[in-house]
């Protein structure tokens, strides 16, 4: 099953409030699969920060399912996942870590 929610964290635009708030889970059925896209400088090992986050807390992910896309520039480059979710503190958890890290400028 495919998670029907979608959250979405900016770095500069994030505020507490937003944070605090959580997922609305009466919109997400577990359990899932749902498709992550992080952003973050290329200069930075993207693969490796998000296989480690993720894999801490959603075990079972598919590492086939990572795909690594660079901006035009090059400056910036995308990791997009599929991870399965059996419960919404697994993707709290995700985000949050993922947002806590320096390296990454935004998570969809």
């Amino acid at each position: 099953m495919v998670c029907r929610q979608s959250l979405s964290y900016n770095r500069d635009l994030l505020s507490s409030k937003v944070m605090t708030m959580g997922i609305q889970e009466h919109l997400w059925e577990f359990p899932c699969v749902h498709k992550l896209k992080i952003m973050g400088l290329s200069t930075h090992p993207m693969v490796d920060i998000v296989t480690e986050i993720v894999g801490k807390h959603a075990h079972d992910f598919d590492r086939d399912s990572i795909s690594l896309r660079e901006s035009g520039s090059g400056k910036y480059v995308s990791v997009t996942i599929a991870v399965h979710f059996t419960q919404k503190e697994q993707v709290e958890a995700v985000f949050l870590e993922l947002h806590e890290r320096e390296e990454i400028a935004m998570t969809l």
